[in-house]
């Protein structure tokens, strides 16, 4: 757990275990499971790309160990090579989020032995919706704001056709709708569609009516993680040049467009996605800064990029994500330059402890508190989801308490900004309805 000298930090810290907790990003609807392979789960989460960074030219036990090749190692032998790239990475922040969630959860203070790792397994035998449920109470967490990117495996929830928790809240998935490169990517769509799609107006119809269809199941946002395929600076192009595009996908059904070609419309088709957002007043979360794995280029998820798309869409609210990692001026600037913009830290504070810190000392300074979230898991599991809450809540107390040491803020400042950007400000922004935590209401 992170810690800080300020004298202050104690107090605070202790009373941030009281504030209700909305996480602002998450990719789990809280349907647990038992496990059954250990070695699979604790590489499950952001630590695995600490491991690849580590094991350069990975030998192929430690690729079976990864999941990328087909594994026929003994657990033994799995173990071993797990143990060989893990103490090359045991002190990043990545690692020791998974210590801190297995240890909160399950009481496991320690990984590093065959040991520990056959004793967890043990234990994640137990793991059910009780455990969930418990872990959810435990920590304080009312809601997640659930992105389930693929569409079909979205609908399947919109249908009916999976259980999720009452802890979700659910955003639309985006990016499928514009990153169109062929007629066979509108096909695939089709089947969400309602008539059709012979035409470009056919297809924006199609949309609205299928959205409407989702806002009655209840999305609370719309999310947009395009940085991960291209440049997040978005062109303004007119309707007929993505009309030229569409007409010529669907005229040609057997080609697939490359970027350059597709760009048009894709450019052209985000904007419009933008406007229906609007219409409906819902927040548009979008991927910024750093991507999850390794080999990306973050050049072109710097939220700078999206400075035309700020000025042009000045009634959409823009959800930022990640902190912009390692952007921070840049994100600051957005973020009080912009009354259209919230900065949001979800997974920030488990990718860079001291850059979470740092950002959110210069935010209390440079832009409202009004517009922050301090948290959001971007995880895949409860466990990962505990052990980045608590390094969040450890970041905020060392950022707040040191600003109370500093004589910038009074006590019941530093709490009252901590339940805002913990709780209040995502409760407001994605109207869920929950009543504001106020630092004097009885706990």
């Amino acid at each position: 757990m992170f810690r800080s000298n300020a004298k202050s930090f104690s107090e605070l810290r202790t009373y941030l275990d009281h504030i209700p907790v909305i996480e602002t990003h998450e990719h789990y609807t809280g349907i647990d499971q038992p496990i059954d392979d250990v070695l699979a789960f604790i590489t499950n989460n952001y630590l695995r790309s600490d491991l690849i960074s580590a094991a350069f030219q990975m030998d192929e036990q430690q690729k079976q160990m990864l999941g990328e090749c087909e594994d026929i190692s003994s657990f033994e032998q799995r173990t071993e090579s797990f143990m060989q790239i893990y103490e090359k990475t045991d002190k990043t922040a990545y690692a020791k989020g998974v210590d801190i969630g297995l240890r909160e959860c399950w009481g496991i203070n320690d990984i590093s032995s065959p040991g520990a790792l056959k004793e967890l397994e043990k234990k994640l035998k137990d793991r059910d919706q009780t455990f969930f449920k418990n872990m959810m109470l435990k920590y304080n967490i009312k809601a997640m704001i659930v992105d389930i990117y693929q569409v079909p495996s979205f609908m399947r929830y919109v249908e009916g056709k999976e259980p999720y928790t009452e802890y979700c809240r659910f955003a639309f998935p985006l990016p499928s709708f514009h990153c169109i490169h062929s007629s066979q990517d509108i096909v695939r769509l089709s089947r969400y569609l309602d008539h059709a799609i012979t035409s470009l107006d056919d297809y924006v119809e199609s949309f609205e009516n299928f959205f409407k269809k989702c806002l009655d199941f209840g999305i609370v946002c719309v999310k947009d993680q395009s940085a991960y395929r291209r440049n997040i600076k978005y062109a303004n192009p007119c309707k007929a040049e993505a009309e030229s595009v569409f007409n010529d996908m669907i005229s040609n059904p057997r080609d697939v467009f490359g970027d350059d070609r597709a760009r048009a419309l894709d450019d052209w088709l985000f904007h419009r996605f933008l406007r229906i957002a609007a219409k409906h007043d819902l927040p548009v979360q979008l991927h910024t800064g750093h991507m999850a794995g390794i080999y990306n280029d973050i050049s072109k998820a710097n939220a700078v990029n999206l400075t035309s798309v700020l000025e042009l869409h000045k009634d959409v609210r823009f959800d930022l994500f990640h902190g912009n990692w390692p952007y921070m001026d840049e994100y600051l600037f957005l973020g009080k330059n912009y009354p259209n913009v919230w900065l949001d830290l979800c997974w920030t504070q488990t990718i860079d402890p001291l850059y979470s810190i740092e950002l959110m000392k210069r935010a209390v300074m440079t832009v409202p508190h009004s517009k922050v979230f301090a948290f959001g898991g971007d995880t895949s599991n409860i466990e990962w989801a505990v052990g980045y809450l608590v390094m969040a809540r450890d970041n905020v107390a060392c950022a707040l308490s040191e600003l109370i040491d500093s004589g910038w803020l009074k006590m019941d400042e530093a709490k009252q900004i901590a339940a805002d950007w913990l709780f209040n400000n995502p409760n407001r922004i994605f109207k869920l309805g929950f009543k504001d935590f106020l630092i004097n209401d009885p706990m």
